[in-house]
């Protein structure tokens, strides 16, 4: 899966209630929102931040991008990118949070990462970052609790980024429900609400059995035991392929 779909994936999240990543977001230097304009403006020394008009920090770096976090609160979230000379460490990040009080700027995290995906989880932004360079070298997922950002979450792929992200998302059933399978073909098990995130070689057919435990959209999760061996999986399935849905 490309970096822009998972973007759009992630804004599926945010209003399904779920996914999480700013949809394809175009790289800007300034951007309206419902507190004041968000600006970008560089030096001959320095890469400032400003709100309104007024600076609220200074960004060590050779320029910076902008890239507003749908959100569903009166809060605004809109990460910092900021740009580094280097073929190998181009970029370094800062969560900005606007509301009707003072904008909060985080401090500086995933120094020389690639900015994967942006999203919600609860009332809180969540920034997926990679590494072009080096694509063995998975996902971090960084969340902005309290007054720190911190690392909550490492993935081999985007798409178990966003899987992670779309269970803390998501919202539960009523209860626990058998499901009955449905239409032709497999059904295929995916680890994040996403037709592109296929969990390879993982998948039931009509007539078996499946019990869900969360929603997101289109989307439910299920667990299924083969009742030869006893093996369980779970993933995210769509919810036209079950019975009662």
């Amino acid at each position: 899966m490309t970096n822009t779909n998972l973007k759009n994936l992630t804004t599926a999240i945010l209003f399904v209630p779920l996914l999480a990543f700013a949809a394809a977001p175009d790289t800007k230097t300034g951007i309206e929102t419902r507190h004041g304009r968000v600006d970008v403006s560089a030096d001959a020394d320095a890469t400032h931040l400003l709100v309104a008009g007024k600076k609220i920090a200074t960004i060590g770096a050779g320029g910076a991008s902008l890239f507003r976090i749908p959100a569903m609160t009166e809060r605004e979230y809109i990460v910092v990118q900021g740009s580094r000379p280097g073929l190998h460490c181009q970029y370094s990040y800062r969560l900005l949070a606007l509301s009707d009080s003072a904008p909060k700027v985080s401090k500086e995290f995933g120094e020389c990462l690639d900015l994967g995906g942006t999203g919600m989880a609860g009332a809180e932004p969540v920034v997926h970052l990679n590494s072009r360079v080096d694509p063995e070298a998975g996902v971090e997922t960084y969340q902005w609790q309290g007054d720190d950002v911190i690392l909550v979450f490492e993935s081999p792929t985007l798409c178990g980024a966003a899987g992670f992200l779309a269970q803390k998302n998501a919202a539960p059933v009523s209860a626990p429900r058998d499901r009955r399978v449905k239409g032709p073909g497999r059904l295929q098990f995916l680890s994040a609400p996403d037709a592109g995130c296929a969990m390879p070689g993982v998948f039931v057919v009509a007539g078996d059995r499946v019990t869900t435990s969360l929603a997101s959209g289109a989307f439910v999760y299920a667990s299924y035991t083969n009742p030869k061996s006893g093996r369980k999986v779970q993933g995210w399935v769509p919810r036209e392929r079950l019975s009662g849905l």
